[in-house]
């Protein structure tokens, strides 16, 4: 036993380490956004919920557009590069918040931020897949994503620490230095020698390099998660304004972030043994009886606990389904895999964002916890009759 363990092939190699860290950086100036737009839309650019709802949404919905073309992009060309670009313009971004003093020059930053974004997200998660040994590779998609999950515990808290003691501008600014860094690491990157690019000629260009046509029967209840991810995410801050007991935004990022983290420590093993759909099982479940509770929550403890339990669903689910997606792909379609999975996963946010400043005007926020419940229930039992046998036939490892 002992020396089986001992042949084990690194995870946290230099190369690894750098990629996690851009990606965390990458994550952690986007999260420092989230739960402050809303009040910066509303109280600085004179909009309604339901328009903030709208144009939260077209951030995400521009990263969806990108999607499928990033893939390609990322398969078709060297990793580094791509990388490197997208990323630094993802950085001067935040830094154009600065002079969007009107609603319009924001709608356009943030489209073309999405953009950024998308691309980014994409090319540095599949430089990590090819990083990774081919053994440790479920293990080191969970680990990989808890850089967005610390991130997400960190990021609003600093967020909305420096919204209530300094102005947007620095809010701003300070996105743009830590996401700078999060670029200074790519640099010191060695890319693994599979990310090289594949001569043009030898690609035949079809539908399945944009993407993974094969996995479409399996990305419903990701979907309908993402739905549930967006309405939670956007608007949880304002959901903390309003309650009538004293609650917490901060403290509900922190419990659902180390909910994630911990889900991602114990799935990883079970990812590398090819448990994904009883981990995809799981948290669908949990999800669900969160989001249910999310609808009638009484109180801050039950607040946290639900933000806690909310942590353990994503947590199981969503580096699941990457896996699941990248083993349903051929080794030259891992760019597109990861595309398909962020594409789906970014719909739902995108649309559960768009629909949830509309439902939270005309109704009430427990209204949108239990559509976002429905949502998921829907996607449940699509899962369990025709994803999950669908993959066990057709996964390729």
């Amino acid at each position: 036993m002992n020396n089986t363990l001992t042949k084990r092939p690194p995870l946290w190699t230099k190369n690894f380490i750098l990629v996690f860290f851009s990606n965390l950086l990458l994550f952690f100036s986007f999260y420092m956004l989230i739960p402050v737009l809303p009040f910066y839309l509303t109280d600085n650019l004179g909009t309604n919920n339901s328009v903030a709802g709208i144009v939260l949404s077209l951030y995400t919905i521009s990263a969806l557009l990108i999607r499928p073309f990033s893939g390609f992009l990322v398969d078709m060309f060297a990793r580094k590069p791509l990388y490197l670009i997208c990323y630094g313009f993802f950085c001067v971004i935040f830094a154009g918040y600065v002079v969007a003093v009107t609603l319009t020059l924001f709608i356009i930053l943030r489209i073309l931020h999405g953009f950024a974004f998308g691309i980014s997200t994409v090319s540095g998660s599949t430089m990590a897949v090819d990083i990774m040994t081919s053994e440790r590779r479920g293990e080191g998609i969970g680990y990989f994503g808890m850089a967005a999950n610390i991130a997400m515990a960190i990021g609003p808290v600093a967020g909305l620490w420096i919204q209530k003691n300094h102005s947007f501008d620095i809010l701003f600014l300070a996105a743009f230095f830590s996401s700078l860094i999060g670029f200074l690491t790519i640099v010191l990157i060695k890319p693994a020698e599979k990310t090289h690019p594949v001569p043009p000629k030898k690609q035949a260009i079809s539908l399945d390099r944009f993407i993974l046509i094969r996995a479409l029967p399996c990305v419903a209840m990701l979907l309908m998660a993402g739905i549930g991810y967006g309405a939670m995410l956007n608007y949880v801050g304002l959901y903390t304004e309003t309650t009538p007991f004293s609650s917490n935004a901060g403290i509900f990022f922190i419990l659902i972030s180390v909910g994630i983290v911990l889900a991602r420590i114990l799935s990883a093993k079970m990812l590398n043994k090819g448990k994904i759909v009883v981990m995809i099982y799981a948290g669908s479940i949990i999800l669900i009886i969160s989001f249910l509770l999310f609808a009638f929550c009484k109180n801050a403890i039950m607040l946290y606990t639900i933000a806690f339990m909310l942590g353990i669903g994503f947590g199981y689910l969503t580096p699941a389904f990457q896996t699941m997606l990248i083993n349903l792909a051929e080794h030259n379609q891992r760019g597109t895999a990861n595309a398909t999975y962020f594409t789906f996963w970014d719909f739902g946010i995108g649309f559960g964002t768009a629909i949830g400043g509309i439902i939270i005007e005309k109704l009430k926020f427990q209204w949108l916890y239990g559509i976002s419940a429905g949502f998921l229930v829907l996607g449940f039992i699509y899962f369990i009759f025709i994803s999950a046998s669908y993959f066990e036939k057709n996964k390729l490892r």
